[in-house]
């Protein structure tokens, strides 16, 4: 029998028990993260606008889109994930922080549902790998633009920049507000 150790795992309170020094640190590590964030943000408008300013056909937009996706997203999401991950750990600080937690813990329950199972109910996907492509819902288009992301959870549309999570797209698809999508992904 071959176990691998699994080292145990702690939600965020517990680890802000464990290292309470970390009340000093985190605005500084969400201000690194926004930082971060902003730079990756500058070099794929920058890529995109090079994209086209220099692409010539639709097979060239297209090839240049996909590499721009898979290289230069990644970092963006990242930082992201980063910095709300950082802000819900230094809203347990504050004084409402138990009703806080409850609700942190609702929300990560939503963000868990598969993005994929809300997106195939409204809108035609076409597997890419192991991403999904659909026209944007966000945006008339011709040539579809919006990805799925299933490893992040997550949404990207290249053509009009919209982005976010499973919650975000429950809201915009459904036309609810946060609230009622955090309550519905957890049913």
């Amino acid at each position: 029998m071959n176990m691998k150790y699994q080292p145990p795992k702690f939600r965020d309170k517990e680890l802000l028990e464990i290292f309470p020094e970390a009340r000093e640190i985190i605005p500084e590590k969400i201000g690194e993260w926004k930082i971060e964030l902003r730079m990756n943000e500058q070099i794929i408008e920058d890529c995109l606008a090079s994209i086209y300013g220099q692409a010539t056909d639709d097979f060239s937009i297209w090839f240049s889109e996909e590499a721009a996706k898979t290289f230069l997203m990644p970092p963006i999401m990242e930082a992201e994930k980063h910095i709300l991950r950082l802000k819900r750990m230094l809203s347990i600080f504050s004084p409402s922080g138990k009703r806080l937690e409850r609700w942190q813990d609702k929300m990560e329950i939503a963000r868990q549902y598969p993005i994929y199972e809300i997106a195939s109910g409204n809108l035609t996907l076409k597997q890419s790998g192991d991403k999904f492509l659909s026209l944007c819902p966000f945006h008339d288009e011709k040539h579809a633009s919006f990805f799925i992301f299933t490893k992040t959870n997550t949404f990207h549309c290249f053509g009009c920049q919209e982005h976010g999570d499973v919650i975000k797209l429950t809201m915009y698809l459904h036309g609810i507000n946060f609230k009622e999508a955090v309550r519905m992904l957890q049913n």
